[in-house]
């Protein structure tokens, strides 16, 4: 008995998302020189610049070090930001970049916004009719015409809006059990079709 509670905690394992932010010139220059496809749904717009995003879905983080490495052998900037999903509802925000101090902050998730009254029911991409009705949804949307914001929602799944540059015009929202599976789905739907994840604490 005093060995059993003398066992290490086991712990539980927390989903994790981290971005690698640098100037869009720099990350495009570094994505062409390593092959990555122009319609990778990891590359991401962030705060006016490119990121790339891996999460605890994707199976490695390869491409993510070779990025580093090839940032940095162009001698150039780049910060990491990681967002760890405690429990729900809040997360831990960290920050780790070359002149700063590493900062992380405890905080609420800004989570995606109840529905307007009137607001379509977001599409479940996990399944094939939500999936195929978000295809019809935006099958005259142009790439250039839109973005997307993808927030965790309060049910524990996460939500995506599509909306109209310009405007923020809603045209359609989609769910679907993680960010991976949802970035695929809507970069598959609209190649190179900018999102925008929340990595911040919110204000």
């Amino acid at each position: 008995m005093a060995e059993e509670k003398e066992a290490a905690d086991p712990g539980r394992r927390l989903h994790v998302t981290v971005l690698l932010v640098a100037s869009r010139r720099a990350l495009d220059n570094a994505l062409e020189e390593l092959g990555f496809a122009e319609d990778d749904d990891r590359v991401i717009e962030h705060d006016g610049r490119l990121a790339f995003l891996t999460c605890t879905h994707d199976d490695d983080c390869d491409d993510l070090f070779a990025l580093i490495s090839e940032l940095s052998s162009r001698g150039e900037s780049w910060e990491l930001q990681s967002r760890i999903d405690t429990e729900s509802g809040r997360a831990v925000y960290q920050s780790l970049a070359r002149h700063r101090p590493v900062e992380a902050v405890d905080a609420a998730v800004e989570e995606e916004a109840e529905p307007e009254p009137g607001e379509a029911a977001a599409h479940d991409v996990e399944s094939g009719e939500g999936l195929q009705a978000l295809k019809k949804a935006l099958r005259r949307i142009e790439p250039a015409e839109a973005f997307a914001t993808i927030r965790p929602g309060r049910d524990g799944r996460v939500t995506a809006r599509i909306l109209r540059r310009g405007s923020r015009r809603l045209i359609a929202s989609a769910s679907a059990s993680d960010e991976a599976t949802l970035r695929g789905v809507l970069r598959e739907i609209l190649p190179n079709v900018m999102l925008d994840v929340a990595m911040k604490p919110p204000s």
